[in-house]
């Protein structure tokens, strides 16, 4: 009998392990814990244990896939998910062959088990907000197929264990923050058919090899700071059809020509925003581009004259828009005989010459503004949707518009058109861009302007345009901005919409013409109102309470007219600009306004007073008692004035350094090839006779500015800091003839600082002409050279004896790492003798910690530059 008890026992014991939850099963719920917010209940609602599948794969929960009794698939893509996960429990997924969550907003890191997803094939996690480094171990996925990592915030350098993705076919890492060098086992992923490093901070140079993977179709490495030639060997031999290198720093591979050949494979090429320079093609190129379909080079250093593109036989898009490209617009573009171009961008060249007609028959896109191309507009415009020829030198009238066809965008702004608008409706029935601004236009405004139904936006400001406002204008059902400032209309604003009707107007500018009477009442029923500007003019009485009906107004400026009465109350809570100074308003500011500064009401409004305050602007710094600008000529004198005590006192300063120099021994003039000298104090303790600049270690000043009092040093402190320096170190001071600088004794300041910290942050360099390591830029000796409203300079003294200049950013200047890498990377492309060098920068692991290195410019003296001669006093 116990011996029975005891089997049945056993039974019950085995049936009840049957039924625990398998591995892939606690695997899942451990991955459910991390979801905070689940918008639509997909996974929460579905993965519970009411639900699950005791046969090992819970074939019933959402996004999830089974192969037999294990879990091959989770698929949670496009969900809203909030979630903070750890994703190691996927290891546990013995089968699991697909991972895919992407667009949501999930946190986490790869983990450094990943290695152990052994059957894992496709992973997709882009679009979140996961972050840290690459874990060597990625690279043990060798039946990983289809990879994307992109839009996350991943940072570090690759892995050169990537090299294990044998089986690797689609890597996508772009819009993350990698950054150093491209490990060379890149190029040696023989099967990659589409590699994404886009928009990341990638260094150094391309790797050579990728033109061997002959598998490869899409080559994208946009948006880094890669250095170096271009591979001519990758353009010749490589099977890739999209090649896009743009946003780097790359240069031609020789001065003569751009490309050595380029493959027949290749359909679209994107080599813009790089410093590419010479000619675009010489005499034996002509095929070069002859199989390109996309072909964008804008935004480089090219130069020379255009070809006509007539072998390019399927080329359809053309950008080279910001280069130094001159002579003539060739005609083979224009009329497309045997082109299939239909998107051209020349602007921002040296083009000139006239542009007398445009026949092609597929050109949609055309875009040759900011040239210097003169004569008359284009008798026709072929298939042109788009035109823009804004700011060039083109002249006559409009009349030859008639003839143009069907345009949708049309800019010819800022040229030196003259006469009216034409009163021509057919042509322009698809028109919904209009830009006729900073040209001389006269006449009144065209009827017909309101007969365009897609116009969306008219700006004839900048012109000579007279007459009145029209109704119709205002009450165009499908105008969302109207530009008429700078202009001659005058009369009154004249404004009485249908109660049915709907206004899609969303920015009206009449300022700085000659209307007048009152403010439109019914303005309020411009819902969607963002920006109302009606500045000087001569409008007359009070504003009507219903502008508090205007809820959508974001900008708002009556200044400069003669409206009186109290402001309204409870103005839009959304307005970000406010201006009604220059007025007759009275009364008190309402509450929600009073956060403006006091030149939004101020000059002028005598009687317009703050809560709380007295009436007028006499309490106020700089406040006028007119209600109109003060008088242009007397604005002249002053400034004249001002020009002339100038000269003067230069003058004298001259004169005086004159005297000085001629009553000097001759044993105290050196020549101007004398060196820099410093003198040691050892002491720690400032001299009274002797006269030096501030110098301190980089060190130092990242203490320092750890405390927000050391932002910035007033005069008393200065005076009050002349007892010594920081005990911590051997501070010395140091004068440079060279450097037009001397310090009194009673003037000499020091950094309040406390114990010193090392740059630990990482710092990047732009080009080769300097190298250092952070620690040697911590311990470089750093003067003091001023402050300004982005932060305070220093001449930092390297290891080498060679000066930089080193400006230390005020916290909340910066912008976001990557947006401030790609900025620095595009200031130090200018090259210009008046602009300094951009050398490098750091990026420290606090808000306050962002430093830009340039070159040292020595400041120089007057004696020195008239006479030759370096002084000592």
């Amino acid at each position: 009998m116990n011996l029975l008890r005891l089997l049945l026992l056993s039974l019950f014991f085995l049936s009840g392990m049957g039924q625990l939850p398998s591995q892939d099963i606690l695997a899942l719920l451990a991955f459910k814990k991390g979801i905070k917010h689940d918008p639509t209940g997909y996974v929460l609602e579905s993965w519970n244990e009411e639900s699950i599948d005791f046969n090992g794969c819970p074939s019933s929960w959402n996004g999830i896939v089974c192969n037999g009794e294990n879990v091959a698939g989770v698929v949670l893509d496009n969900l809203g998910l909030s979630a903070d996960v750890d994703l190691s429990v996927f290891a546990n997924l013995t089968l699991l062959v697909k991972l895919s969550m992407a667009n949501n907003s999930i946190t986490g890191k790869i983990p450094d088990n990943v290695g152990d997803f052994k059957s894992l094939q496709f992973m997709d996690v882009s679009n979140n907000l996961f972050s840290s480094s690459l874990p060597p171990g990625i690279g043990k996925l060798g039946r990983l197929r289809n990879l994307s990592l992109a839009g996350n915030n991943f940072s570090g350098s690759l892995p050169d264990s990537i090299s294990g993705f044998v089986s690797i076919q689609s890597l996508d890492l772009s819009r993350n923050s990698f950054s150093g060098p491209l490990p060379m086992s890149l190029a040696r992923l023989n099967n990659l058919v589409y590699l994404n490093l886009s928009s990341n901070e990638f260094t150094k140079r391309i790797p050579k090899g990728f033109e061997l993977i002959s598998s490869l179709q899409v080559f994208d490495l946009h948006g880094n700071m890669f250095d170096g030639h271009l591979d001519g060997l990758f353009f010749l031999e490589t099977n890739a059809s999209h090649v896009d290198i743009s946003g780097n720093m790359l240069v031609s591979s020789s001065s003569q020509r751009l490309l050595p050949g380029m493959s027949g494979s290749i359909k679209l090429l994107n080599l813009s925003h790089n410093q590419l320079s010479g000619s675009l093609l010489n005499g034996g190129d002509v095929q070069l581009f002859a199989s390109v379909k996309v072909l964008d080079l804008s935004y480089n250093r090219l130069s020379g004259e255009l070809p006509g593109f007539d072998f390019a036989y399927e080329l359809q898009v053309l950008r080279l828009s910001n280069n130094k490209f001159s002579g003539s617009v060739p005609n083979d573009l224009l009329k497309g005989d045997s082109l299939l171009l239909n998107e051209l961008d020349l602007s921002a060249n040296n083009l000139s010459g006239p542009i007398s007609m445009i026949m092609s028959t597929t050109l949609r896109v055309l875009d040759l503004s900011s040239n210097a191309l003169v004569g008359e507009l284009p008798l026709v415009t072929g298939s042109c949707a788009v035109l823009h020829l804004s700011n060039n030198r083109f002249e006559g009238n409009l009349t030859r518009m008639v003839k143009w066809g069907d345009i949708e965008y049309l800019d010819l702004s800022q040229n030196h058109l003259t006469g009216p608008i034409p009163e021509i409706a057919p042509q322009f029935l698809r028109l919904n861009y209009l830009n006729l601004s900073h040209n001389s236009l006269t006449s009144s405004l065209p009827k017909v302007i309101t007969q365009y139904p897609k116009l969306r936006v008219l700006d004839l400001s900048s012109n000579q345009l007279d007459g009145s406002m029209s109704t119709d204008l205002l009450m165009s059902p499908t105008l969302q901005e109207i530009h008429l400032e700078n202009n001659l209309l005058d009369g009154a604003i004249v404004f009485s919409p249908p109660s049915n009707s709907k206004s899609n107007l969303q920015v009206i500018d009449l300022s700085h013409n000659q209307l007048d009477g009152y403010f439109p009442d019914r303005f309020d029923s411009l819902s969607g109102l963002q920006v109302l500007n009606l500045a000087g003019n001569n409008l007359s009485g009070s504003l009507p309470s219903s502008m508090a009906d205007m809820s959508s107004l974001i900008s708002l400026d009556l200044s400069g007219n003669h409206f009186t009465g109290p402001l309204p109350n409870n103005l839009s809570e959304n307005i970000g600009s406010f201006n009604v100074s220059y007025n007759d308003l009275s009364g008190v500011v309402p509450e929600n306004l009073t956060w403006f500064p006091s030149s939004s009401f101020y000059p002028g409004n005598n009687r317009l007073r703050l809560p709380n305050g007295p009436p007028g602007p006499n309490n106020l710094p700089g406040g006028h008692s007119g209600g109109k600008p003060i008088n242009t000529i007397v604005k002249v004198v002053v400034i004249v004035a001002c020009v002339i005590a100038l000269l003067i006192l230069i003058m004298l300063a001259i004169f005086i350094l004159y005297i000085r120099t001629r009553s000097k021994p001759p044993s105290q003039v050196t020549n101007t090839g004398a060196r820099r000298h410093s003198q040691t104090n050892p002491s720690g303790t400032s001299g009274t006779g002797k006269a030096g600049a501030l110098v301190v270690s980089a060190e130092d000043l990242v203490a320092s500015k750890k405390g927000p009092s050391s932002e910035i040093i007033s005069p008393d402190e200065k005076i009050a800091a002349v007892t010594g320096f920081s005990p911590a170190k051997h501070s010395h001071l140091s004068w440079s003839p060279e450097s037009g600088d001397s310090f009194a004794a009673e003037t000499l300041a020091r950094l309040e600082v406390g114990s010193p910290d090392r740059l630990v942050g990482d710092l990047y360099f732009l080009d080769d002409t300097i190298t250092m390591t952070p620690e040697e830029l911590s311990r470089a000796p750093a003067e003091v050279l001023g402050r300004s409203s982005h932060g305070t300079s220093y001449r930092a003294t390297l290891d080498s004896g060679v000066f930089i200049t080193v400006k230390w950013l005020r916290e909340g200047v910066a912008k976001q790492r990557k947006e401030f890498a790609k900025e620095a990377k595009k200031f130090a492309n200018i090259r210009h003798p008046n602009v300094v060098g951009l050398r490098g920068y750091y990026w420290g692991p606090t808000q306050h910690e962002k430093l830009i290195l340039s070159d040292y410019i020595s400041p120089g003296s007057l004696a020195s530059f008239l006479y030759g001669k370096i002084l000592i006093f």
